[in-house]
């Protein structure tokens, strides 16, 4: 239960978190739509009631003290998760687009090859597909759920297995012909190709028995140039034979070897409590097109 007695008014504490993410009162003002003076006075009554300077001039702006810094980051995870429940509540009722964010390699390779079939069954879902190597944060970016690469060890989340533990090391034809038959000691000399954000080194490492730094790698922007040198015949790398059938099917990528990664693959994250229609429409399409 919560004492409201003793809690700060809610505008003080929506001033001051807006005020220190932005390291300005006028510029939490502007977001705020109220006036300087009305977030100057804000911030001085939360340090009357917490006995204690929150703020700081910076330069040109302001910055938190280390006091301030952790009420601020309180405020930030507190407000963005009420606004992720309210938006939940309101997209119950409310038709809009539905936000996926995803891989690139993934959107390129296997979402965008079979999403007219949702389409065909659902046209009146609009959906947003947002690519990007980063990790998001659901409630922070407004996705309604992502399709991420890893282990499925996100706490907090809700996890459910979309592709997992269907890995291969592959390279160009001519290079692969070379290492028919190879064993994981001539595997752990090649040159390994890998995306910048070296998501799964941790993983081909364990798959190869051999501590990470112990590879030789060639790093490239994007797992689309990663393939691109594969194809190029650059070296090796491993890749989910899902997204690459199309490579093996025409000859382009040739397997050199399966490797074996317990639990590692694709996941359909979302956030606690988003149970949207299109949303369950959606997740129910991505279980049957597996």
């Amino acid at each position: 239960m919560i004492d409201w007695k003793h809690m700060p008014s809610l505008a003080a504490l929506r001033a001051f978190e807006a005020a220190a993410r932005n390291g300005s009162l006028s510029a939490a003002a502007r977001e705020l739509n109220v006036t300087h003076a009305a977030i100057a006075g804000h911030v001085r009554t939360l340090e009357t009631f917490f006995s204690m300077p929150l703020l700081i001039r910076a330069g040109q702006g302001m910055e938190p003290t280390a006091d301030g810094a952790l009420l601020a980051y309180g405020l930030t995870e507190g407000f963005t998760t009420l606004s992720a429940t309210c938006r939940d509540l309101t997209d119950r009722h409310e038709a809009r687009p539905l936000s996926v964010s995803t891989t690139p390699t993934f959107a390129e390779h296997w979402l965008m090859p079979r999403i007219s079939s949702f389409w065909a069954e659902h046209p009146e879902i609009n959906v947003t597909i947002a690519p990007s190597v980063a990790p998001t944060d659901l409630r922070r970016d407004g996705h309604d759920l992502a399709i991420r690469y890893g282990d499925g060890d996100w706490p907090g989340l809700e996890v459910e297995p979309l592709l997992r533990d269907d890995f291969c090391v592959v390279s160009a034809p001519a290079h692969a012909a070379q290492l028919a038959g190879a064993d994981r000691e001539t595997l752990r000399s090649q040159r390994w190709l890998i995306a910048d954000n070296r998501a799964d080194l941790p993983h081909l490492a364990q798959g190869l028995d051999v501590q990470p730094k112990a590879l030789a790698l060639l790093t490239f922007a994007t797992n689309g140039l990663v393939l691109s040198a594969l194809r190029a015949g650059l070296g090796i790398g491993l890749q989910s034979r899902t997204l690459i059938q199309r490579d093996l099917d025409q000859g382009r990528l040739v397997e050199v070897a399966p490797l074996h990664l317990d639990g590692i693959g694709y996941y359909v994250v979302t956030r606690p409590g988003a149970t949207s229609d299109n949303l369950r429409l959606f997740r129910r399409w991505l279980r049957r097109a597996v």
